[in-house]
């Protein structure tokens, strides 16, 4: 198949009460890091990760449809896989009810998510 990158948003509530929506470039390339908006919105040369100014806790993942290639990420910290993995269908921009997230970061750590077939 041919990869049809997408674009997804990671939102974060910081301990201060602050949220962070994230734009992020989803490029379908299994085993390919997901970008995110570094300033000038997200896209295949944007930077691979966040860093969060404040301890923050993931709360939703919103993934638009129709990617080819991959099907979930798998998040990572400091560039150590975590066991948390986001299937999109259960994370579309179009669903109403996707799950409530629950995932903690550090302050100044580094954020990413790896494309998974």
């Amino acid at each position: 198949m041919s990869a049809t990158p997408q674009y997804a948003t990671f939102l974060f509530r910081g301990v201060s009460g602050k949220t962070y929506a994230i734009d992020a470039y989803v490029s379908d390339v299994a085993g390919a890091l997901v970008t995110f908006d570094g300033g000038n919105g997200a896209g295949a040369s944007s930077p691979d990760f966040w860093t969060p100014p404040e301890d923050v806790i993931l709360i939703d993942y919103s993934q638009v449809t129709g990617t080819a290639d991959t099907t979930k990420v798998r998040l990572t910290v400091n560039g150590r896989p975590l066991q948390h993995i986001l299937r999109y269908t259960i994370h579309l921009t179009s669903l109403n009810n996707r799950p409530s997230l629950q995932v903690g970061f550090k302050a100044n750590s580094r954020f990413s998510a790896i494309q998974l077939a």
